[in-house]
């Protein structure tokens, strides 16, 4: 990373700057003007020697005059009125010549200081035009070339300034640049936004001074002491928990150098890490459960069990439950994971919504009626879906049969449909138990349970909404869960009307 990039680092040392090319022409007239040698002598100003003789012969005739004068009048006045006179004369004369010799010296020295202020504001396209043949035009033409290679390097530096900021802008990892003694020089735009910082807020603080993060400026403080490259994991809590990677190192430098330190966002990967995590003890305990069941009946019937047929019976309906429900469990997973592997692609076709879920609601119609509940229906006949029917069909089972097992006795569950654009927006709603808001963002995962008890005796595998999340986005879809504990959920699904 170039050094010239950060404010206070000057840029590194590079090739010298190309001299101006001069036009032939310019150097022709140098040439002739210069000799062999390639030193300027000293040159008599021919151009001041007419206003010399211009003033000696305005002198000697004013002279004439008076001695005109003099003798017209018989010589009666002093003599010394004469050389008051010439004295007079020659006075006048010597300040008009100095007036003119100091105008033909100051007017260029007067552009070429204005040009060179100009230039020192940062305005390099002004020029000298001195046309005098002397050391004046060779002084401002040496400025113009001046000007000329400043503007030239100027515009290198800035654009690739612009070129690798754009580049910084652009990243998705955070870059925070430090001087040796633990100052800002640089930060990019997802550095402002993982930490919540405006443009420029940082520039010229100590890091300790805004970053209110132990582990990250002991960090700081280690890489400048040791020099060198070190990679730590911090946890940011505010404004919502972010993990990531911290790539540290120390750049050499004209003065000390500096401590760059690149973010990598890591929460993505923590949270997948996670939801591994939770897989593997949820599907291990949800396995082993049944497992453990089945065993232990098993273990009774083979001692003492079969001795008594009412209670083998029993323990056989046992059995044969924890076995549904094993089988149940690794038929979602198969389920869940052709979906996921696109080994069972969506077959779309045009579905009539509302005869959809009429079907539906007839299937779980004696669930429903055991519990009193009333559900309500307002759909428009017209309104048609784009989707696979047997997959859209297990998402309102799944969905339909949660509200009914969630909701309590004499509660209600209204299905409502509405379209926007080439999209339909189908709700769900009832009046159940409700979810608390702190699981409303995992109930989709694998397994994920909110009352794992109140769950398991339901019958539920833990995959349901996981599979539905699944087959939706594979219909290109959306859907999403709005709920308060007591006051019901609302699940809301977005689906395509119709083909593209």
């Amino acid at each position: 990373m170039s050094k010239e990039l950060f404010p206070g680092n000057p840029a590194p040392p590079g090739p010298k700057p190309l001299p101006v090319e001069r036009a032939p022409q310019q150097r022709a007239a140098e040439e002739r003007r210069l000799p062999p040698g390639g030193e300027r002598p000293f040159q008599i100003p021919w151009r001041w020697l007419p206003p010399f003789f211009l003033l000696f012969f305005f002198l000697f005739l004013f002279l004439n005059l008076i001695f005109w004068f003099f003798e017209a009048a018989d010589q009666t006045a002093p003599v010394y009125h004469l050389l008051l006179l010439a004295l007079g004369g020659a006075l006048t004369g010597t300040v008009l010549f100095s007036y003119y010799f100091s105008s033909r010296l100051t007017l260029p020295l007067s552009q070429i200081t204005r040009i060179a202020q100009q230039i020192a504001k940062g305005e390099f396209h002004h020029r000298v035009r001195i046309r005098t043949g002397d050391e004046m035009e060779a002084l401002g033409q040496t400025l113009n070339r001046m000007a000329e290679s400043f503007e030239k390097k100027i515009k290198e530096i800035s654009d690739d300034r612009a070129q690798t900021l754009a580049i910084l802008s652009g990243m998705v990892e955070g870059v925070l640049v430090l001087d040796k003694r633990g100052k800002v020089i640089l930060t990019n735009t997802p550095f402002q936004r993982m930490f919540g910082f405006g443009e420029g807020e940082l520039i010229g603080r100590y890091h300790y001074e805004r970053l209110r993060h132990h582990a990250l400026n002991e960090l700081v403080e280690e890489v400048i002491r040791t020099e060198r490259p070190l990679s730590r994991e911090i946890r940011l809590d505010a404004p919502f928990p972010q993990h990531f990677q911290v790539q540290a190192s120390v750049t050499e430098g004209p003065q000390n150098g500096s401590v760059v330190l690149v973010f990598h966002d890591i929460t993505e990967i923590k949270r997948q890490e996670r939801i591994r995590k939770d897989f593997v003890a949820n599907v291990s305990h949800e396995l082993r459960t049944p497992l453990a069941s089945i065993k232990g009946y098993l273990e009774t019937l083979a001692d003492e069990g079969m001795d008594d047929p009412a209670q083998a019976k029993e323990f056989l309906s046992i059995l044969q439950k924890n076995s549904d429900r094993l089988q149940n469990i690794v038929q979602d997973l198969l389920h869940l994971s052709r979906i996921e592997s696109g080994l069972d692609p969506v077959r779309p076709a045009e579905v009539p919504l509302k005869e959809c879920l009429e079907k539906n609601l007839l299937l779980l119609a004696p669930l429903a009626k055991k519990k009193e509940q009333v559900c309500s229906l307002s759909i428009p006949s017209e309104m048609k879906l784009w989707a696979d029917p047997k997959k859209i069909n297990q998402v309102f089972i799944n969905l339909l049969e949660n509200a009914i097992k969630y909701t309590p006795e004499k509660g209600t569950i209204e299905i409502k449909a509405s379209q926007k654009e080439s999209r339909i927006e189908i709700e769900i709603q009832d009046s159940g138990i409700g979810i608390p808001k702190e699981d409303l963002s995992r109930i989709f995962e694998r397994f994920y349970r909110v009352d794992r008890t109140r769950s398991r005796d339901l019958g539920g595998t833990g995959l349901g909404l996981s599979i539905v999340k699944h087959i939706v986005e594979a219909h290109g879809g959306k859907i999403s869960a709005q709920s308060e504990p007591g006051k019901g959920s609302r699940f809301i699904l977005s689906l395509p009307k119709k083909s593209a």
